[in-house]
């Protein structure tokens, strides 16, 4: 199990080590802060990340800036979660509220800012022990060369890996439409190297486009976000398009509510299989949830997550005791490492 879990990081910062000792270059970059991926709040990941069109709590800095425009009172949202057992901390921490004020109209708006945080203690490093693992002298640490650390342990130096995400949101009304922008900065620190970028999302929402369907759509990193390292090299992250559909359906017969979501996150910067479904430099993941909410008071969840397998599956509960409400998310193994995420967070209305 240990194994299991330590390789696949020992074969990443093999890839990081050697990727910093090349000639700079700013090129579109897989996985480029994909640290930001997976969004925020345990409500939105139990929905399988289907978001987009939903966005109708403080965690809409993230999966659409629109979504601000419907805040109707102050609210707080902190979230932790783990994921491959205690390996990867992430956690999240948003303020929204509604504003007076709007800048193209008359209409309602709201503002946000909100924070992403990704720890990961004891990361190994190893490009100080390059040329011995180069054992062909063709610059490239392959996997059968990789294998030489586990003789090597003791010499493998131990890091940490911080990465940051700091975003300002606002959201107004514009006649039916929906429209939002979150400004973002990034900072990315691994061992002695850190990074360094401004990035914008800008999203619209459509409610009732159609009966009780809600369309929402979100284009990110519109401005291709620059990531500028310590190292002098820059990665790129290209933009990304995420078009969402929800249905909303009171059922006051029961007392309850049901909302059906999807959305597709589509990308452009060549994941290939990484992604489940790709042609060419095209890759897209589809998303997929429902929620079923008693008297709007008891929260049950659940949804897929790119992919239709039961590792991609996803589901959470969450109860709401006015202003308080907490809700939990579970997301299944999807790398086969024998590890799930388990996702918290309270949000609190005042």
């Amino acid at each position: 199990m240990y194994w299991k879990r330590v390789l696949p990081v020992l074969g990443l910062c093999v890839t990081m080590s050697i990727s910093f000792l090349a000639p700079e270059a700013a090129y579109a970059t897989k996985y480029a802060g994909s640290f930001m991926e997976n969004g925020a709040g345990a409500r939105a990941l139990a929905m399988g990340g289907a978001f987009t069109a939903v966005a109708d709590d403080p965690s809409a800095t993230f999966w659409n800036p629109a979504g601000l425009a419907s805040a109707e009172n102050k609210e707080l949202m902190l979230m932790h979660s783990e994921r491959f057992g205690d390996l990867i901390d992430r956690d999240f921490a948003a303020y929204t509220q509604p504003v007076d004020w709007s800048i193209l109209g008359d209409g309602p708006a709201g503002i946000g800012i909100s924070l992403i945080r990704l720890g990961v203690d004891d990361i190994p490093f190893t490009d100080h022990l390059q040329e011995e693992l180069d054992t062909d002298g063709n610059g490239i640490i392959s996997d059968e060369e990789a294998l030489g650390l586990l003789d090597r342990q003791d010499e493998i130096r131990y890091k940490s890996d911080q990465e940051f995400a700091l975003m300002f949101s606002y959201g107004e009304q514009l006649g039916s439409w929906h429209l939002g922008t979150s400004l973002k900065f990034i900072r990315q620190s691994i061992g002695e190297y850190s990074s360094l970028g401004v990035g914008a999302d800008i999203g619209l929402m459509r409610p009732k486009i159609w009966k009780n369907l809600d369309f929402g759509f979100k284009l990110q990193d519109i401005t291709t976000t620059y990531l500028s390292w310590s190292t002098s090299q820059t990665e790129l992250i290209t933009p990304a398009l995420v078009p969402g559909l929800a249905w909303r359906q009171p059922l006051p017969k029961w007392n309850m509510d049901l909302i059906v979501a999807g959305s597709m996150e589509t990308r452009f910067d060549n994941r290939q299989t990484a992604d489940q479904y790709h042609s060419g430099s095209m890759s897209a993941n589809v998303h997929a949830g429902m929620e079923l909410a008693f008297s709007r008071k008891v929260f049950l969840r659940m949804g897929y997550d790119s992919g239709w397998g039961s590792e991609n599956l996803t589901a959470g509960a969450g109860f709401m005791i006015s202003p308080l409400t907490i809700d939990y998310a579970y997301a299944g193994d999807s790398l086969d490492i024998d590890e799930v995420t388990h996702r918290i967070s309270v949000s609190v209305r005042f």
